[in-house]
């Protein structure tokens, strides 16, 4: 009894180990998610950020990698401007930071925190580059296999002079709404 069990045992580890070997590794298998995007959109951002401004539209492109399904990283870039009146002022944004990923079959959302700088010009602000900050989300719903519509909004913060003749020092802090409509194609 003892020797069939073993005869057995030896018989089938062949078998088990072809059924090992035959399997694709790990590192092998594309990934269930994908693991880099573009995205291009038209964007809305409040008056808050320039003087003389009711509302400021535009445009912004961005990157995105995902380390994991739920995690990854972005890098944002902005441009907005006013047409309307004698003054045209313009504001240029560059963030980047942490995305978190709430991921299902056709809609995905995100929430994202961005650092970088703003830069305004035609409005007469000094100094014209600032730190700004971001935080928002949005969701994504996915048209085909790399395709995606995309729409998001956010919250940016920046500290452009006010007042002329001053320091350069900014005790004011400006709140900026976005709002962001546009595609993205994944990779």
């Amino acid at each position: 009894m003892k020797g069939k069990f073993l005869l057995s045992a030896f018989a089938l580890l062949p078998m088990s180990l072809f059924g090992q070997v035959a399997k694709p590794a790990a590192a092998d298998t594309a990934p269930e998610f994908a693991r880099y995007e573009i995205f291009a959109g038209a964007d809305y951002s409040s008056a808050n950020q320039v003087k003389s401004s009711s509302a400021l539209v535009g445009f912004n492109v961005g990157a995105d990698a995902k380390l994991k399904k739920w995690f990854g990283g972005v890098v944002d870039f902005g441009d907005y401007g006013d047409s309307h009146g004698l003054v045209t002022p313009t504001v240029t944004t560059f963030l980047a930071g942490p995305e978190f990923y709430i991921p299902s079959d056709r809609l995905t959302g995100f929430l994202h925190v961005m650092f970088g700088g703003a830069h305004t010009s035609n409005a007469g602000e000094t100094p014209d580059i600032s730190f700004a900050y971001a935080f928002g989300g949005g969701i994504e719903y996915t048209v085909k296999k790399h395709w995606a519509v995309r729409v998001s909004g956010d919250d940016i913060l920046s500290s452009f002079v006010q007042s002329y003749g001053t320091s350069g020092e900014s005790p004011h802090t400006r709140a900026n709404g976005r709002a962001s409509g546009g595609i993205a194609y994944r990779f």
